[in-house]
């Protein structure tokens, strides 16, 4: 009997101390998880774009949206496009979008920024200023990628907007008062490996 007594309470307290394991893990984690189980890879970034292109693949990408007239030289190396948002303004706003990609040592895509801007944006005009573009940007990636909606999860001591469907993060974030940087980026990659980890979410999503 005493015997049987040991082997349950044994039992209760490993059930009670997987309990409290999941309950501990932030929702953030528990998403990471659930996503990466399914084996589902969502690779689509922008525009054609997708996470594992080469770099020969990018830029012949590149090469032909910039024959349609799609996208044009940017700033600093970077690529822009510019689009039109009637969905989310009440008036048609043109958003600029700055982006390069980030290349492992096999040349191929683990990441890439998008920088979101106000084409019109300067220190006087009221309706172009980085509130304005914050309260936006995520409606916006909802009606490009659907999928999860975003959570809320602690980021090097800031609070930001960051959605998980299959092996892509996206996650989105101030970087200065014009500019809004949206990162896609491959957790099945091994640059992310770490991702489900929130104690390492500083240095990832850097």
């Amino acid at each position: 009997m005493m015997m049987i007594w040991k082997y349950i309470k044994y039992t209760i307290s490993f059930i009670i101390l997987g309990w409290i394991g999941i309950s501990c893990q932030s929702d953030y984690t528990k998403l990471v998880k659930t996503e990466l189980a399914k084996g589902i890879r969502q690779d689509s970034v922008f525009l054609g774009i997708k996470l594992g292109d080469t770099r020969n693949e990018f830029y012949g990408k590149c090469f032909d949206l910039n024959k349609q007239h799609l996208i044009s030289q940017g700033e600093g190396g970077s690529v822009q496009y510019l689009f039109t948002d009637s969905l989310f303004h009440s008036e048609p706003t043109v958003i600029k979008v700055l982006f390069v990609p980030a290349f492992d040592e096999k040349e191929v895509i683990t990441n890439m920024d998008l920088k979101f801007s106000y084409n019109a944006w300067s220190p006087l005009n009221q309706g172009s200023q980085i509130d304005t573009l914050r309260a936006k940007v995520s409606d916006i990636l909802m009606n490009w990628y659907g999928g999860n909606e975003f959570i809320m999860f602690d980021f090097d001591e800031r609070k930001l907007p960051v959605k998980v469907d299959g092996n892509r993060r996206i996650l989105v974030t101030t970087f200065d008062s014009q500019n809004i940087v949206v990162r896609v980026q491959d957790l099945l990659h091994p640059k992310f490996k770490h991702s489900i980890d929130s104690g390492n979410a500083k240095k990832e999503s850097e």
